[in-house]
């Protein structure tokens, strides 16, 4: 996904393209812009700019570990899901499951939920004398 934004972030701005970060409060707002395309992308703010009941915010924490080209795996253990990126590995505590924060609008990090979640998978990885996460035997489901 990082290649793929960088890639349409260059193409935009390549074509003359530009941002100008502008806080609208009504749709009406938008009408008067003079630009002929406008790329209308507020998320959950959508929900109060359009009156659009139907949108729910769904909050995730998402702790983060250093790169490792090498791992090229994700696993679910003890409700923690891992998921190797290139740009750093992602640790997310899921108790509940996949629907975990639905409907919650809190945009506070919780660095103590990331570091919990870590320290439940922190124990597969110490087995193997501290190579945190770098040599796989398979992928772990509990």
């Amino acid at each position: 996904m990082a290649d793929y934004g960088h890639t349409l972030m260059s193409d935009f701005f390549a074509a003359g393209g530009s941002f100008v970060r502008r806080e609208f409060h009504q749709p009406l707002e938008l009408a008067a812009l003079p630009e002929k395309a406008v790329i209308n992308c507020p998320g959950y703010g959508a929900r109060a700019l359009w009156g659009d009941e139907s949108i729910v915010p769904v909050r995730g924490q998402i702790g983060w570990l250093i790169a490792q080209p090498e791992v090229k795996y994700g696993f679910y253990y003890r409700d923690v899901g891992v998921l190797s990126r290139r740009d750093g590995i992602d640790v997310q505590a899921l108790e509940g499951g996949d629907m975990k924060g639905y409907a919650n609008a809190n945009e506070t990090p919780d660095r103590a939920e990331s570091e919990r979640a870590v320290a439940t998978i922190a124990p597969l990885f110490g087995r193997r004398g501290g190579a945190a996460l770098a040599a796989p035997t398979s992928a772990w489901s509990e």
